[in-house]
């Protein structure tokens, strides 16, 4: 049986979202991709240097192929150029990060990055060494994924040491954060996800603008925005993948609130400009006042054989959500789930589109995913009560997001302290 992760949760969380993994067991040849990346070095040159450590041509190439499989888009010419920017600012980043790492003497350990990579591998339902595969497969020495993961680790640990004992969230502050909650239970709200690009000139405005139409197109080709909004956004939901849950129209800037009015959820808004700078917003739902949250009884109709018209001679046969399953076992190389009630929130984009205006009791058109085509039919729509998040959640949620910020202070002082030099 094909479980709700498989279609529902799966698509959501595959973070590499490259279907090898199911295809390959055989362990890496690592040692050919440091060969072809050592190659690569020399013939490469310089990028940039950060206060005499150099970044090369080639470490920016490795990070912006990995920059694209890490948000499920794979490596082309074109999309190539449009991140190589972005792979470097990151690697600057980076850069400074194990420096101040460095004058902590903050060291971090191979077991630890082990223990990451192979956090990331089960996300995506492979091995260690699968991942490892379907990295070298699209050119990515792994080298490039540990050292991205050290520096993750080592940021981490270094902010949590320095701010940590700092933050305090008080009850007030959960209380409110309750109260507002449920005052928006009862207006029209928006189920929003977001990423921010800072920029408070014109001139900032004009080049961001460009970097906020490449993401905006990468999520539109099947990036997840949830990662996207790790990588790129200077909000700190960036933490959350961006989310912020309900949100009432008051809430948000003038400019936002125009553009949401005319959206019909779930899409993705075109890049906004505010007063400090570009958001792109990810609307996953739209509630009027008093009219609750909703719930979908999905059941799933999957061929694993990739056979495709199986399925649409299955769904030309009508068949009805009570005989859905008896239809399912007795059709050859189609596999029957019941995904049971699923809130509209909790919808990857993916799914929330294909079911979108589907009456109960049919199907959706079929989807391509990386199990094989797949039907979803909408056998309800039930009206739920909204459920606040518990006091503990909410404090966990305002203490990450005031690290974030501190975070992010933090590296902009080091930034701007450096002595960086873009080739």
């Amino acid at each position: 049986m094909i479980g709700i992760r498989t279609i529902v949760c799966g698509l959501a969380v595959s973070v590499l979202g490259v279907p090898a993994y199911a295809q390959t067991t055989t362990a890496p040849s690592a040692t050919a991709a440091a060969s072809q990346d050592s190659d690569a070095r020399l013939l490469g040159g310089v990028a940039a240097i950060v206060n005499d450590q150099v970044i090369s041509i080639s470490d920016v190439a490795q990070r912006a192929r990995l920059l694209l499989i890490t948000l499920g888009v794979q490596p082309s010419q074109e999309n190539m150029q449009q991140i190589l920017p972005r792979a470097l600012e990151e690697l600057i980043d980076e850069r400074l990060q194990l420096q101040k790492a460095a004058e902590y003497e903050v060291v971090i350990s191979e077991e630890e990055i082990d223990a990451s990579v192979a956090d990331m591998a089960r996300q995506n339902q492979a091995s260690m060494q699968e991942l490892y595969s379907t990295l070298v497969q699209n050119g990515i020495n792994p080298q490039t994924l540990r050292d991205q993961m050290r520096a993750e680790i080592a940021w981490r640990r270094i902010m949590s040491g320095l701010y940590s004992s700092r933050i305090r969230i008080s009850q007030l502050q959960i209380d409110s954060t309750l109260d507002r909650m449920r005052a928006d239970a009862t207006e029209e709200r928006y189920q929003l996800s977001e990423i921010f690009l800072y920029a408070p000139t014109e001139t900032d405005r004009a080049q961001v603008m460009q970097g906020a139409n490449v993401i905006l197109q990468q999520i539109r080709q099947g990036a997840r925005f949830e990662r996207a909004a790790q990588q790129y956004s200077n909000s700190p939901t960036s933490a959350v993948g961006g989310d912020l849950g309900w949100v009432a129209p008051a809430e948000l800037e003038p400019e936002v609130r125009e553009a949401l009015e005319s959206i019909e959820p779930p899409a993705l808004t075109n890049p906004i400009v505010a007063e400090d700078g570009i958001y792109i917003y990810a609307v996953r739902a739209r509630q009027d006042g008093g009219s609750g949250r909703m719930e979908i009884d999905l059941r799933q109709v999957l061929s694993q054989d990739n056979d495709t018209a199986a399925l649409e001679a299955f769904a030309a046969a009508g068949h009805s959500c009570d005989g859905l399953e008896a239809a399912a076992n007795e059709a050859e190389g189609l596999t029957y789930a019941a995904l049971g009630n699923i809130g509209e929130d909790a919808l990857t984009d993916q799914v929330a589109l294909a079911i979108r205006g589907v009456e109960p009791g049919t199907a959706s058109e079929i989807l391509e995913t990386p199990v094989g085509p797949t039907m979803l039919y909408v056998c309800d729509r039930i009206s739920a009560d909204i459920q606040l998040p518990t006091r503990a959640q909410i404090e966990d949620r305002l203490f990450s997001q005031q690290l974030s910020l501190l975070a992010q202070r933090e590296l902009r002082d080091l930034k701007r302290d450096a002595t960086i030099i873009r080739r």
